[in-house]
């Protein structure tokens, strides 16, 4: 019996899902900043005559503090994606040189 040579192999494979995993991980990432701004800022609008209703002056400082102290964690958040989205690149980059690596010595050439 012979065995046949396959025409495609595996070998790739790992490296392809890597970059399909890192390249959507950073479109959720961004969507869920997006719409967790809008969303918020919406959800704000409704409720803010409900928060100037309150008639403890207390209890309304404190909400409002809150409210702002979560708006200004999610605009650092945001500031830093940029850098999220650079060491996102930076694997998908390594992931495919090292994947061509390890399965690049076929007739001793290799990428590195």
């Amino acid at each position: 019996m012979q065995k046949t040579k396959k025409l495609y192999s595996k070998k790739g494979q790992s490296v392809v899902g890597a970059m399909i995993t890192l390249i959507v991980g950073v479109g959720v990432g961004t969507l869920v900043l997006i719409f967790t701004g809008a969303l918020g800022g919406q959800t704000y609008n409704l409720v803010e005559s409900d928060i100037n209703s309150i008639n403890d002056s207390t209890i309304k400082a404190s909400v409002k503090a809150g409210i702002t102290s979560g708006f200004e964690a999610q605009e650092q958040t945001g500031e830093y994606l940029p850098i999220i989205v650079l060491a996102v690149v930076i694997g998908l980059v390594l992931t495919i040189i090292l994947g061509f690596t390890a399965f690049g010595n076929m007739g001793g050439r290799s990428v590195l």
